[in-house]
């Protein structure tokens, strides 16, 4: 039977980051989801809102497609650090601390329960205009960094039976 990999042992925090950031993109995903399928609960009244809430409606949508993008970024950055058994840069750990605090700001947004949404979405496009800079540059740190450890073609070529002996390990 195939040895694992070393950098899936359980005490490797590159592997719990992947994890964790895998698992809020599903999150997130879902909130995608149900607004596709049905109006956030910030858009469900737009007869009750002020005039600037409302001008902030369609700037979300936005923010849900480059957090989407952010955090995909983010997921391929941390495979290639533990295939690669490579440490994080800063840039990295900066394009995905920006990347943690929009998508908390666009979860406090897109979830009712809080009680913050009202708070947040009374100041019109200041909310979702800042959550895209923050997005934009962690964009930018996560593509740059993305492109710096990115490994060749002939790595790709060597992990394919890597990658064969554990999905037979199952």
């Amino acid at each position: 039977m195939p040895e694992l990999p070393s950098f899936l042992n359980t005490d490797n925090h590159l592997l719990w980051a992947l994890i964790c950031v895998s698992i809020a993109m599903i999150v997130t995903l879902e909130a995608v989801q149900s607004a596709i399928e049905g109006a956030w609960p910030h858009q469900r009244r737009p007869g009750t809102m002020l005039p600037s809430e409302r001008t902030a409606q369609s700037f979300w949508g936005i923010v849900a497609i480059a957090l989407i993008t952010a955090g995909l970024l983010l997921i391929a950055n941390l495979g290639i650090l533990l295939w690669q058994d490579l440490s994080q840069t800063d840039t990295q750990v900066l394009g995905g601390i920006l990347v943690g605090a929009s998508w908390l700001l666009f979860m406090l947004v897109s979830i009712e329960r809080f009680g913050i949404r009202r708070y947040i979405t009374s100041i019109g496009l200041a909310a979702p205009l800042a959550t895209l800079a923050l997005l934009a540059v962690a964009i930018i740190l996560l593509t740059l960094s993305a492109i710096e450890v990115w490994p060749s073609e002939q790595e790709f070529r060597e992990a394919l039976p890597i990658l064969t002996a554990i999905m037979y390990i199952r």
